[in-house]
This record gives structure tokens, sequence and C-alpha cells, in this order.
């Protein structure tokens, strides 16, 4: 099974070159962040054609994740059980009854003296608290998505530009350090231990990907169960290199 997380950054800005993932088949689950739509309004009708059950927790304008499988999708989970949050940033499935999968987009915060970023501190700490049962559980679970973090320097293009701001506050990196130390894994990284790359590119300025010049905001995370199933893990530019396209690149995985 190939999997894929994007932050696709509104679904109808941006319905074209996610069409385009589409029609290649090339993904079995492709978990889908910042739709800025509503549940009542999400395209449904768009997709029908490509053989993916879907499931969504939209909200109108801003945030909202989906997931889309070829492969049944059970035991669906909308919003984070245990933070009680007016924000559609939380879904949790179990995908062909053999693998959990829980699709974020994290809060961004904005910069570390903005009231946004105590939100995010507490929502990483309710989702701390959250996956911690997961940890060790029996059976294969995956998080995916749009953390907003970059977890080291290695993930900043140039960190003296991103002082003060939230994706690479201390605060953060400290909450997402500890699931890394509870055991959690970066899969990514594991993968590529000395690889420099990114997931997020700019709009703004110079050719920010053909420079480089980006963040490392998207992750796969597994447990234990998980990581020995998981044979690949890479960045797929080309949602970002698309015609119409979005600020992040897809990241994906293959697990047997």
């Amino acid at each position: 099974m190939k999997i894929l997380t994007l932050n696709i950054n509104s679904i109808r800005a941006h319905i074209e070159s996610f069409l385009d993932i589409l029609k290649s088949g090339e993904y079995d689950t492709i978990l889908v962040q910042e739709l800025k739509v509503e549940n009542a309004t999400f395209p449904h009708n768009l997709f029908e054609e490509y053989g993916y059950n879907i499931k969504v927790f939209g909200q109108k304008s801003w945030n909202g994740v989906a997931t889309f499988s070829k492969f049944s999708i059970e035991d669906t989970v909308r919003g984070l059980p245990n933070y009680n949050d007016i924000n559609a940033r939380f879904l949790e499935t179990v995908i062909d009854g053999r693998v959990r999968i829980i699709n974020v987009y994290m809060p961004n915060g904005e910069a570390e003296d903005s009231p946004k970023f105590q939100y995010k501190l507490e929502w990483m700490r309710a989702f701390t608290d959250y996956i911690s049962q997961y940890i060790d559980a029996e059976e294969a679970v995956i998080i995916g998505g749009d953390f907003n973090i970059a977890i080291t320097d290695d993930d900043v293009w140039n960190p003296k530009n991103y002082v003060g701001s939230s994706i690479s506050a201390p605060a953060a990196r400290a909450i997402m350090q500890k699931w890394l130390d509870a055991g959690w894994v970066d899969v990514w990284r594991a993968m590529h231990p000395d690889q420099i790359d990114y997931t997020w590119y700019g709009y703004r300025g110079r050719d920010t990907v053909g420079n480089n010049q980006g963040l490392r905001l998207d992750y796969f995370l597994a447990n234990r169960v998980a990581i020995k199933i998981i044979k690949k893990c890479e960045i797929d530019k080309s949602p970002r290199m698309a015609d119409k396209p979005t600020d992040h690149c897809g990241l994906m995985i293959k697990i047997d």
C-alpha cells in the first residue's frame, strides 16, 4: 500500500492538480489537510470515478482534513477526543482493517509572541496524551500530516530567518521531541538520516524550490509495529510543481 500525505492549501483552489494525483492511481491512500471547505460542500462528485472511499472533517474557509482510500475506511474519529476544539484538525481511521492512520493538520501558531502559539502548545500537549496509548499497541499505527513544525535546524533552509517563528520554536520542538523519545519514529528522517530536503516551499521570492529554500513540515510517525512494515518514504515534489500548486510537497510511504 502506498500512502501519501499532502497539505492541499484549499481543495477548490487546487482541484486540478489534486485530480491529477487521483487519476494517476499511484496512491492507495491519501491524507489531505487544509481543505478549507465544509463537509456539506465538499466536492464528492468530482472524485466518484476514481474508486476512493472518502472520510471528511471539514470547516468553512479554514483547516479541514480528509482521508481517501481504495481500501475500506472504518472506526472514524473526527476531532482530537481529549481536546475541545472548534477547528477541524484531526481525523483517525482504520484502513483495510489493518492499519490505524491519524491524519492531522496541527496548528501553525504564527509566532512565539502570538496568542495563537499558546493554542498550538495546548493542542500538541493534548495530542501527546492521546497518542500515548498507541506507541506500544499491538496494531500498526501511523500519524501523518502537516505538523507545522521543523523539528531541527536541519529542517529549515535558513534558521536565522525563522527565529521567533512558531514552526521552529523551542517549546514546540520539545513537545514533538517527546513523541520521538517515547518511541514514535520520524519515518523520513529514519530512512534519510543525512539528507537535507523539505516538504514546504513558499510562493514568494526567488525560485524557492529550485534553490531548495524550504521547510520540512510534513511527517509520518510510526509506532513500533508500523515501522516494521514501512519499506520506503520519499518526498513527492510534483504537487508543488503543478501549474496551480499548493505550497507543500507530498510525502509518501510504502508499506507491506
